[in-house]
C-alpha cells in the first residue's frame, strides 16, 4: 500500500485550492486526528524578485498570525519548509467567504451586518493590541462559519512592528478596500482596517461599495475625493445615526477617523439599537459565547387555520452592482497628495 503523501508531519486528504503560487490541502494533524488547512507556496517557478516577494509574504502571513490568538481570527498551527516547499498549517474552516455570502444576499439585514462587523472589530482591536496591521481587510479574507461566526485570514501584506520586512514602491492591498493614506504610498496604522471595515459596512447594509467604479485607478480617486451617499437615504429603515458612524469610519484624514477598534464597534451599536431593539450591547462587545439550552415553555394554544395567502410572484436577483478587482500587489505610482 503507498504511504499517504505528507507535507511536514499532516498527511493529505485532497486538495482544496489552488493559486498561481501555491496550494491549499485539506490533511489532518496525526497527534489530534483534527482536520487542519495547508497552504504551500511554491515559488521557484517564478522570476527572482516575485520569488522573493512571494516568500517574504508567505512568512509574514505564518509569523503574524502565529501572534494571534482570537475566535475570530484563524489560528495557525505550524509554519514549516519541505525541501523548497514552504508550509502554513492552520486550523480547518467549513465556511464560505463573506463576498460570496455578500454576492447571494445582495444586502444584509442591519442586525447581521452590525453582528458580522463587530466580530470583525473584536479580531481587528486584538491584532492591532498584538502590533500586527492586516492591511488587506476585504470580504474574501473574511470567513463566514454556521450562525454568522466570523474568521479572518491571509495576514500576506500585514505590518508588523518591529519585523525586517519592508515594502517599498509598491502599493499593497485592493483597491476598494484601500485606505486614503495607502494609495498616496504613506504607512498605514491601524486604522487604515478601520476603513476597510467602514467599506464593508457600507457594502453589507446597502449591496454595493460606496466608491464603486470600473478601473482600480478610478475606484481609488473615488475615494479620495467623493462624499459617499447616506446609507439611510439608500435604504429605507436605517436610522441616520448610522450615516454619522460610516462618516467617521470613511474620513479621509485617519485622525478624524475611529482611532481603535472598540470605539468604532461602541457608535455602531449605538447608532443600531436606535433602530433595533434586537442589537444586543453585551453580545457586541463581548467574545462569542454557546448559547444556554432552552428553557422549555408550555405548549402555545392551538391556532386557527387561515386561508392561504396569494403566492407571491418571484422577482429575478438584481445583479451585484459593486465592483471588486483581483486580490493583487498594485504596482502603480501613489496618488498625489491633495494641494493644502
Amino acid at each position: 500500500m503507498t504511504p499517504a503523501k505528507r507535507i511536514g508531519r499532516y498527511p493529505v486528504i485532497r486538495e482544496i485550492g489552488k493559486g498561481a503560487m501555491g496550494t491549499v490541502y485539506e490533511g489532518f494533524d496525526p497527534d489530534t486526528g483534527e482536520k487542519v488547512a495547508i497552504k504551500i507556496l511554491r515559488a521557484e517557478h517564478l522570476g527572482d524578485h516575485r520569488a522573493d516577494s512571494a516568500s517574504a509574504r508567505f512568512e509574514r502571513e505564518a509569523q503574524a498570525t502565529r501572534r494571534l490568538r482570537h475566535p475570530n481570527i484563524v489560528a495557525v498551527r505550524e509554519y514549516g519548509e519541505q525541501g523548497r516547499i514552504k508550509f502554513i498549517a492552520m486550523e480547518f474552516l467549513n465556511g464560505r467567504e463573506l463576498r460570496q455570502l455578500m454576492r447571494e444576499r445582495g444586502r444584509f439585514e442591519l442586525d447581521d451586518a452590525v453582528f458580522v462587523l463587530l466580530q470583525l472589530l473584536d479580531a481587528l482591536g486584538h491584532s492591532h493590541q498584538h502590533g500586527v496591521v492586516h492591511r488587506d481587510i476585504k470580504p474574501s479574507n473574511v470567513m463566514v462559519l454556521q450562525g454568522l461566526q466570523v474568521k479572518v485570514m491571509d495576514f500576506g501584506i500585514a505590518r508588523i512592528e518591529s519585523a525586517a520586512f519592508t515594502q517599498m514602491g509598491t502599493l499593497l492591498g485592493t483597491p476598494t478596500y484601500m485606505s486614503p493614506e495607502q494609495m498616496r504610498g504613506e504607512p498605514a496604522d491601524g486604522r487604515a482596517d478601520l476603513w476597510a471595515a467602514g467599506v464593508m459596512l457600507y457594502e453589507m447594509l446597502v449591496g454595493r461599495s460606496p466608491f464603486a467604479a470600473a478601473t482600480p485607478v478610478a475606484v481609488m480617486q473615488n475615494a479620495m475625493a467623493l462624499e459617499p451617499a447616506p446609507v439611510s437615504s439608500l435604504v429605507a429603515g436605517l436610522p441616520t445615526s448610522l450615516d454619522a458612524v460610516l462618516r467617521r469610519a470613511l474620513a479621509r484624514r485617519r485622525d478624524e477617523r475611529f482611532q481603535a477598534a472598540s470605539e468604532f464597534a461602541g457608535e455602531l451599536v449605538k447608532a443600531a439599537a436606535a433602530a433595533s431593539d434586537a442589537v444586543d450591547l453585551d453580545l457586541a462587545l463581548a467574545p462569542l459565547a454557546t448559547p444556554a439550552p432552552a428553557v422549555p415553555q408550555a405548549p402555545a394554544a392551538p391556532v386557527v387555520p387561515q386561508a392561504p395567502a396569494a403566492p407571491v410572484v418571484p422577482q429575478a436577483p438584481a445583479a451585484p452592482s459593486w465592483v471588486e478587482p483581483s486580490p493583487i500587489d498594485i504596482a502603480i505610482e501613489p496618488l498625489p497628495r491633495p494641494a493644502a
